[in-house]
């Protein structure tokens, strides 16, 4: 198992290729890709932080192995259930910020063993540590058996080894780990290891920031967090879930802050809800005095990176020649950026805050986020338009406290485009267009944000398959820190409103007087349902896209038999994903000769039932964004034939969403439509009956069947 150090001095790197997930207690970065209504998954790529050897999201043996000599002296859970693979008999951690902001971390564990997923998950220990700014000390990892046998690892076969993050970029890696297998771990078994991380040098000069999640997610028997401070050094600390507030001890040269947990339960995160790193209590410590003092530390950082050469500005040039307005010439620049700047996660510069040379990155055509960032960003600026870099916590990891000013929480970096003159007209002619012209009910929203009489527009060039104007999911809704040269200013990224991610889906239906079905489908996609489909269809094989589609409509019927499939724009970044798909299915409605049983839709989306199993949650409900999905289906039945009964029409709303269905006939032909949307980004726990009876009335109505009778 991976330990990742606590983020202590917080060498925090901004990473991420769509979605990002990150690991907070030890602060576990790992490469982002959608986060869509299905939750897509894919791979990741984890960076480790120097802070304490606790991965909380993946267990507790990620580090080290320290013990007591004597097993009667071990702390016992009290009042605990076993019903977790471990148990934390022991969390301590001592850090101590010197006064040249050296951060040294000293950490105790002892985690008890209790399942044979435990054993797995325990079975090796690795060490994280940064090569240029950290020193690793390891005291000692022991094993204490049942029987109180005790089993001292020999530390010489610690092995040093690269640590793997990114596969796409692996000579940029700056981490090593030191891991080692454990031998004979038995149930019951306590792991008892020590350690300790130095980072010499802080990456924000004469400040500090730091964290505790004080054990993650396991049983906890005691944990202790112990932070001291030089005397007189600002600082300031935020507390999520904690019931009580620290112990304070103060001498004439420093401040020791205290905190204490004890007895808590394991902690069991919600399907669809939020993460780890959410919902474990923590706390948050910096000196950092005000995120003025955060835009001045990283101008400094990017002031001499951004400056094109000559071969740069004649690209830009040659680029952006053929358009006559500067609303085209700023598309076209995020198109390339977006499209021929590789996406790759690594860790560079000053702990991964650096980014790399604006000219170095256009000839080798790749670069992580802050690259794509500042690439983007100089190549507007050279035409003449206003952009900054963007510091946002994307939605994997809590939102920024305002505050509480420090670079720490953010994992990803984006751009503000400074809108100029009439911004209605920049809306309507570079984003209401990628929407399919679809009709929008909030009138209100704009996706340009206004502070202090300024006007930005926020894009993501790291997101390849984002039209300009729009945003991936998990950017949105987030405190972030646009860095306007040397001052910094908090604002929210827009949600944006169902009818931006939408789905129109249109089907023209037949069948025959023998039950069999013929169907052509056409389906446009826009917003987060068009990423999802743009990613899909870009990264797998011909033959992997129809497997998905025989899959599809063998899920209607097992009967189904494919006999075209088309998309269009799939690697458009102007115009929405459209799918069409024509299939036929022999007998697939339920005839006994003199009726026919249908349902409209012909495929209904069960992923709702799934969403809504629970009665009640502890936590909020995300969904990643709001939706929006519209059927439009025309059926014709054989003649001689009648419509029997069709399902009354339905409007039901409240404050989640609403749900609209009606048929009409006419002639031999029965039309269908439906219009669901749904305030999906986050549902409170408060407001899930809502959403749950919003959702069960969907599911319904639309598995109910029509009725087609002989006249």
């Amino acid at each position: 198992m991976n330990i990742s150090f606590k983020n202590r001095s917080a060498n925090f790197i901004l990473n991420y290729p769509q979605l990002k997930l990150i690991n907070k207690k030890n602060k576990k970065i790992g490469i982002r890709i959608f986060i869509l209504f299905v939750f897509i998954s894919l791979m990741f790529s984890t960076i480790f932080l120097p802070k304490k050897a606790f991965s909380y999201q993946i267990a507790r043996a990620d580090a080290k192995t320290n013990t007591n000599t004597n097993s009667n002296n071990m702390v016992k859970p009290k009042n605990i259930k076993a019903v977790s693979s471990s148990i934390i008999l022991l969390d301590h951690t001592n850090e101590r910020i010197t006064s040249k902001f050296k951060d040294i971390l000293v950490q105790h564990e002892k985690i008890k063993v209790i399942t044979k997923k435990g054993i797995k998950k325990y079975s090796e220990l690795s060490f994280p540590f940064s090569i240029k700014n950290q020193k690793l000390k390891i005291y000692f990892i022991k094993i204490i058996k049942p029987t109180g046998k005790i089993i001292t690892i020999n530390l010489k076969n610690l092995k040093t080894v690269t640590a793997p993050f990114n596969m796409n970029a692996p000579i940029f890696s700056n981490r090593l780990l030191k891991t080692i297998r454990l031998p004979n771990i038995s149930k019951n078994s306590v792991i008892d290891y020590k350690f300790k991380t130095t980072t010499i040098k802080p990456y924000m000069k004469n400040n500090f920031f730091t964290e505790d999640y004080f054990g993650g997610l396991s049983p906890v028997k005691k944990s202790v967090y112990l932070l001291t401070i030089p005397a007189g050094i600002h600082y300031k600390y935020a507390e999520y879930g904690l019931r009580s507030k620290p112990e304070i001890k103060k001498t004439n040269k420093t401040v020791t802050l205290k905190w204490i947990v004890v007895n808590r339960k394991k902690i069991t995160p919600e399907n669809f809800g939020p993460g780890e790193s959410f919902i474990v209590p923590h706390v948050m410590v910096s000196s950092v005095k005000s995120w003025n003092d955060v835009a001045k530390w990283y101008s400094t950082l990017t002031d001499n990176q951004i400056m094109p050469d000559k071969k740069l500005k004649n690209f830009i040039k040659k680029l952006t020649y053929s358009k006559k307005r500067e609303s085209y010439k700023i598309k076209a620049i995020y198109n390339f950026v977006a499209k021929k700047i590789r996406y790759v996660g690594y860790e560079f510069g000053i702990g991964g805050y650096k980014p790399s040379n604006v000219n170095k990155i256009f000839k080798n055509k790749f670069g992580d986020c802050k690259d794509h960032a500042t690439l983007f960003m100089s190549m507007l600026r050279s035409i003449g338009v206003n952009a900054y870099p963007v510091l946002i916590p994307t939605v994997m990891i809590p939102d920024m406290n305002p505050a509480l000013p420090t670079p720490f929480v953010f994992d990803h970096e984006i751009t503000a485009i400074k809108i100029n003159g009439n911004t209605n007209k920049i809306i309507n002619k570079l984003i209401y267009p990628n929407t399919s012209k679809i009709s929008f009910n909030d009138n209100n929203f704009s996706p340009v944000v206004k502070v202090n009489n300024n006007f930005f527009l926020f894009a993501d060039t790291t997101s390849n398959v984002t039209t300009f104007g729009d945003l991936p999911p998990m950017d949105q809704g987030r405190n972030v820190l646009i860095i306007m040269h040397n001052k910094g200013l908090v604002v929210k990224t827009p949600i944006f409103p169902p009818a931006y991610n939408n789905i129109i889906f249109k089907e023209n239906a037949s069948i025959n007087e023998n039950g069999t079905l013929t169907s052509k489908t056409n389906a446009v996609y826009t917003g987060a349902y068009d990423m999802y489909k743009r990613y899909v269809f870009t990264s797998i094989s011909k033959r992997q896209k129809l497997n998905k589609i025989l899959k599809n409509i063998n899920s209607i019927t097992p009967k189904a038999i494919l006999l075209h499939y088309s998309i269009r724009n799939a690697n458009s970044m102007d115009k929405p994903f459209i799918e069409n798909i024509t299939f036929k299915a022999k007998k697939y409605a339920a005839e006994n000769q003199k009726f026919f049983l249908i349902r409209l839709p012909i495929k209904i989306r069960t992923i709702l039932s799934k969403i809504a199993i629970l009665k009640s949650r502890k936590y909020s409900l995300k969904l990643g964004y709001n939706f929006s999905e519209t059927n439009i289906i025309k059926l014709n039945i054989p003649d001689g034939y009648i419509i029997a009964f069709k399902p009354p029409y339905i409007h039901y709303s409240n404050k989640i969403g609403s749900f609209f269905a009606d048929y009409k006939v006419k002639n031999n032909q029965i039309f269908f439509h439906s219009i669901f949307n749904v305030n999906g980004y986050k549902i409170l726990k408060q407001d899930y009956p809502s959403a749950r009876k919003l959702f069960d009335k969907t599911i319904k109505y639309l598995s109910n069947q029509i009725l087609i009778a002989k006249k």
